[in-house]
């Protein structure tokens, strides 16, 4: 499992990115991979399971997921 200092650094990272303006698409891939690298290296290190490291990317992807829905979003207002 991370420790907590993990856990509050990968929720921090994950926090950024959703606080980001929808278009600054690099700032946020940059949050989010710091947040995927860190999950990897706690995988490889055995400090987490695949099942919690599975969990982890999940909420990465729904992050993702989350960003592009608000791009869409704001892309469609702003034609209408």
């Amino acid at each position: 499992m991370f420790n907590k200092s993990a856990r509050s650094l990968f929720d921090t990272q994950i926090s950024k990115c959703l606080d980001l303006p929808p278009g600054d698409l690099v700032a946020s891939e940059s949050e989010l991979s710091y947040a995927a690298g860190m999950v990897a290296y706690a995988l490889l290190s055995d400090d987490i399971g695949h099942e919690e490291a599975t969990l982890l990317n999940r909420r990465l992807s729904a992050a993702r997921s989350n960003r592009v829905a608000r791009l869409c979003r704001d892309s469609r207002m702003a034609r209408t």
